[in-house]
């Protein structure tokens, strides 16, 4: 990534040439035959011309115009072109294809459509059809497709023997050993799994342990829902993740978890609220926006999207849910529960006063809370703390919550336990009991696929120690990292583009994964590894008797889907239907999609024993410090840590990149004399690490956070040397993981390490960037917080536009904030990578940002989130400055940046009052094979010493355009969507043809709430703003 610049390199490059010089480069150039093309990925080579500096391109031409009177009748040499004699049928080079598939970047099973050129994938997109996702995708997601071309990928089965060496091996050599090994174990192989939301790869996994006696195959994620997954266990009998109807709420509670960012189904959840968020969707049905309140113990993207927050210490969580449960049931007896004695008897010592005094916050805040979530109740949700509050405290919160849930009637009418609920089956207990009986010597053969332990988990688990008494170990992933060194074997697996699989987000919502494009390496999947052996071990059934993977799945769906659905069309026709739509709904097809039809489950009030049991223990006032351990919307847990793309997405709250860090609330700093960049000391009973700090407004004094998934260790060269591995500070016992709530001591060194921010100034200053007003304002008057401005007037000539005429509208109420339009739109315009060292000096590249704004104190601010990209000005500044006019106004009403002018004077982004054009320092695009092959080859791929910035998506347009001139029309509204708005899981985005007085942007320009950023300059923005209107009834 740290390009050395000529002199570094050693190659002393001259861009002038002497008389003498050019005579002897003329000489070259008639001697040197052309060189034969016989690349056809259909973009630049890097090797070529695409890679030269402008000024040797210049050289070039000017010796080719010398020539021009003496090599005219010359014969050029032959070149190699694509044949494409036998292309096949479906592809025509320069057009898109488009294949219905599945994302697995996580469990939730969100419906994709996968854009390849001649074969090659290059950008993921939502399924529209999917009714979970309803077309959305999320950063990660977005950016999964940069791993099929990761080049640190594993390309072959490897026999390390934990010697910790990449030890080649075949994939033969390797079957034939493991195969003896499972044979000699006698029934003592188990398989440790990551999550997955596939019904035909656990059909496959289980089939395989059935046959061996191997038992069931045990689940774990680092971030899984173990907690949620008890509660409802204990509370109501079925081990399920209940769907929240957000679409059907008017009241959200939410104590921490951060559903709108990476928590169970964030894109599914960004839908559904931002459905009860638009004003002009809910102004037609009479109904007031959704109101959110968040108690949190860190600022989590979601909590900065609450209309009202409070801040608690880790932990405080349980006790705050308890004050208001007591608040109803005891207190204003309320509810059924109200006469239960053993209900009351656990909430007794829990009333809002007594609570709100431990935990330092206003009582009346809990008391109000509490009269509004009954005056909605059977049309609220309440939420757990998801990922912010993991072990025995997540386990007591989630009970309660379930309780609240119950008493509120939301139970069965917002909360679907039984209809389409997420199946998930992660279950720490039962991975703590594997290494019990592999430290007892229990297992002679352990494999492991989709989850990385050695990396997971603390030291104080064990699971090192019991790896080394398990015979063999197989690991099957994609890199040779922390797990893999330990192993003996590993099988390198397959990117999800290159196999077969399926997916049900919800129960009875199934989607399908195509590949789309054969192995680049000689890999193979999981399931494909597992029928293999099968077949060798004299198995039966269809792991054995189907010729391949694509069988199995395509013979599963026959047997299980197809068959209890009572589908009345031909298989053959309903799987054709299902691979070129992608989704089958089975819970529409069974009449059940409305949520009228779900039923409410009992509440076992015995599941409050264990609430009673963790307040006993940790009920009191408390003044430690304690750690929070929490994964960021790009890192997640780590498994995609060598994704460039996710490194530089920065993170929606701090705006880092690039790092993990320990975030302290500014009174905590200022108590410890800590400043931004400081090195602390963090200290656990599990292990100490060396962590830059973070002032974060927001965070609870008695609270230190910082996230996990950085500092891995084999992952690749992108993520090499990048932060540190968070999970050595938590701790393990036979029943609970604990990522919070963890006692941390904290000292502050002498280093300093600076992070590298995208965002310097943080709060508006009393200037109208960005523009709120209350509900209750907003009622009064549509134009509450949107005062009118002077007119204006100009000198310059009003622009026509008789035909098209392009804009984009952006609601600030629906944004959350999460950052897949950043990736969307990265993804689509070929944006490079610049790496921390140049985003620290503010040359990051990407052409969208999201700038994060707080108002009022420190200690808990109201935050909100304001996407920004080229205005597309009327009167561009940019136009009026740029000496070679590489920058224009077109008649489109695009402000369009022509490279081939560009002489890199950067007048123009001087000029810019919004700071949204980027110039390429260096030559951020060469970058390793195969990540080349990524490029989007539509639009062409920036060489240094030249200007970038947001362009509407223009080949979008031209496609949009092609496709209805084809059918004799003009473009439809809807027909031509910019990637940052395709992308987005609120909605906030709208693009269209102002022109089109029946488009949705004419519609939305209109509206009273619209303005523009800086209009005061009159520079004319073609991107609207909406007004950000809170529902806090304060």
């Amino acid at each position: 990534m740290d390009h050395p610049t000529n002199e570094q390199s050693g190659n002393e490059k001259k861009y002038w040439v002497t008389p003498g010089e050019g005579d002897a480069t003329l000489g070259e150039f008639v001697s040197t035959p052309a060189k034969p093309q016989d690349k056809a990925e259909g973009i630049a080579s890097h090797d070529g011309l695409g890679s030269s500096e402008r000024r040797d391109f210049l050289k070039l031409m000017g010796a080719s115009f010398a020539l021009m009177g003496t090599a005219a009748c010359t014969r050029s040499s032959v070149e190699k072109i694509i044949p494409y004699v036998n292309k096949p049928e479906e592809v025509t080079p320069g057009i898109a294809n488009w294949y219905a598939s599945s994302c697995t970047e996580c469990e939730a099973g969100c419906g994709i459509l996968v854009k390849t050129r001649e074969a090659r994938p290059i950008k993921f997109e939502g399924n529209p059809k999917h009714a979970a996702s309803q077309g959305g995708l999320c950063a990660r997601g977005q950016a999964s497709v940069l791993n099929l071309y990761d080049p640190d990928r594993l390309q072959a089965p490897l026999a390390p023997g934990r010697k910790n060496l990449a030890s080649g091996t075949s994939w033969e050599d390797l079957d034939s050993k493991v195969v003896d090994k499972i044979r000699a174990a006698r029934g003592k192989t188990r398989i440790l799994m990551g999550e997955t939301s596939s019904p035909s790869a656990w059909k496959a996994v289980t089939d395989f342990t059935s046959q061996l006696g191997a038992g069931v195959p045990v689940v774990w994620e680092p971030q899984g829902l173990d907690e949620l997954l008890n509660a409802q266990d204990a509370a109501y009998g079925t081990r399920v993740a209940p769907r929240l109807r957000f679409d059907r709420a008017n009241y959200v509670l939410s104590f921490g978890a951060d559903f709108l960012g990476n928590w169970l189904n964030p894109v599914a959840f960004g839908k559904d609220f931002s459905k009860r968020k638009k004003l002009g969707a809910i102004a037609s049905k009479k109904a007031e926006p959704l109101r959110f309140v968040a108690i949190e113990s860190m600022l989590t993207l979601t909590g900065s999207n609450a209309d009202r927050r409070l801040r608690v210490n880790s932990g405080g969580e349980v006790r705050a849910a308890l004050a208001i449960a007591h608040e109803l049931i005891v207190n204003q007896s309320k509810t059924r529960y109200s006469s239960d004695s053993s209900v009351r008897a656990l909430l007794e010592a829990h009333s809002v006063s007594t609570v709100s005094k431990d935990l330092g916050i206003d009582a009346s805040a809990l008391k109000k809370v509490a009269n509004e979530l009954w005056a909605d109740r059977g049309k609220s949700i309440v939420v757990g703390a998801g990922h912010g509050l993991k072990g025995a405290a997540g386990n007591a919160l989630e009970v309660v919550v379930a309780l609240l849930n119950s008493a509120l009637e939301n139970e069965g009418n917002t909360v679907d336990g039984t209809t389409t609920p997420f199946e998930r089956r992660t279950n720490f207990e039962a991975l703590t009991k594997l290494i019990r009986d592999m430290k007892a010597g229990a297992v002679d053969v352990l494999v492991i696929s989709g989850v990385n332990p050695a990396y997971g988990l603390p030291k104080n688990a064990g699971f090192e120690e019991a790896l080394a008494k398990v015979g063999t170990v197989v690991y099957v992933g994609t890199k040779f990292d922390e797990t893999a060194r330990l192993s003996d074997y590993v099988a390198a697996a397959s990117h999800a583009l290159e196999a077969w699989g399926d997916a049900e987000a919800q129960r009875d919502l199934f989607s399908i994964q195509q590949p789309t494009i054969r192995p680049l390496y000689n890999t193979r999947s999981f399931e494909e590894t597992l029928m293999a052996w099968a077949k060798k071990l004299g198995m039966s059934g269809a792991l054995v008797t189907s010729p391949t993977w694509h069988e199995f799945v395509k013979s599963n769906w026959k047997n299980t889907i197809y068959s209890n659905f009572s589908i009345s069309a031909p298989f053959a026709l309903f799987w054709e239907s299902l691979l070129r739509e992608g989704v089958f709904d089975g819970v529409a097809a069974k009449g059940s999609r409305e949520l009228g039809t779900s039923r409410a489950r009992s509440f076992d009030t015995s599941s409050l024993r264990s609430v009673a049991e963790w307040t006993a223990k940790n009920g009191g006032v408390t003044s430690e410090m304690t750690l929070v351990l929490y994964p960021k919307i790009g890192m997640y847990d780590g498994r995609s840590a060598n994704n460039g793309w996710l490194q530089e997405l920065p993170d929606p709250i701090s705006k880092i990149t690039w790092d993990n860090y320990a975030a302290l609330s500014v009174a905590t700093a200022k108590k410890l004399g800590v400043v931004e960049g400081d090195v602390l000391r963090l200290k656990t009973s599990s292990g100490e690490l060396h962590v830059p700090a973070h002032v974060q407004p927001g965070v609870h004094d008695q609270v230190v956070a910082l996230a996990v998934g950085y500092g891995r260790i084999g992952s690749g060269r992108v993520s090499e040397n990048v932060g540190v591995n968070a999970y050595i500070l938590a701790s393990a016992n036979a029943e609970t993981l604990d990522l919070s709530g963890i006692p941390v001591t904290i000292e502050k060194t002498s280093k300093r390490e600076k992070l590298a921010a995208t965002q310097m100034h943080h709060r508006l200053e009393g200037r109208p960037i960005v523009r709120e007003a209350d509900y209750p304002e907003y009622v009064s008057n549509p134009k509450a917080g949107n005062p009118d401005g002077h007119p204006l007037v100009t000198l310059w000539q009003e622009h026509k536009y008789p035909g098209y005429r392009w804009g984009m509208a952006i609601d600030l109420s629906s944004c959350t904030g999460c950052g897949a339009c950043v990736i969307g739109c990265q993804s689509e315009n070929n944006i490079p990578v610049v790496g921390k060292k140049f985003v620290e000096t503010g040359r990051e590249m990407h052409w969208i940002r999201i700038d994060r704004y707080y108002n009022g104190s420190d200690d808990n601010p109201e935050t909100v989130h304001q996407p920004m990209l080229c205005q597309h000005c009327e009167n561009a500044p940019c136009e009026t400055v740029c000496p070679v006019l590489a920058t224009m106004h077109d008649d489109e009403g695009l402000n369009q940046q022509v490279y081939n002018r560009c002489v890199g004077t950067r007048y123009c982004a001087n000029n810019c009052p919004y700071k949204v054009r980027r110039f390429n320092w260096f030559t951020f695009t060469e970058v390793a094979k195969p990540l080349h092959l990524a490029y989007n080859p539509d639009l062409t791929v920036r060489t240094r010493g030249i200007m970038e910035k947001c362009t509407f998506c223009m080949q979008r347009i031209r496609d949009g355009k092609d496709r209805a001139k084809d059918l004799g029309t003009t473009v439809v509204d809807g027909q031509v969507q910019t990637a940052c708005q395709q992308s987005c899981p609120s909605d906030a985005i709208v693009f269209g043809n102002v022109n089109d007085k029946n488009s949705r942007i004419a519609k939305i320009n209109a509206d009273p709430r619209g303005y523009h950023v800086l209009e005061e300059l009159n520079v004319k923005p073609s991107v609207t703003y909406l007004t950000k209107i809170r529902n806090k009834n304060a």
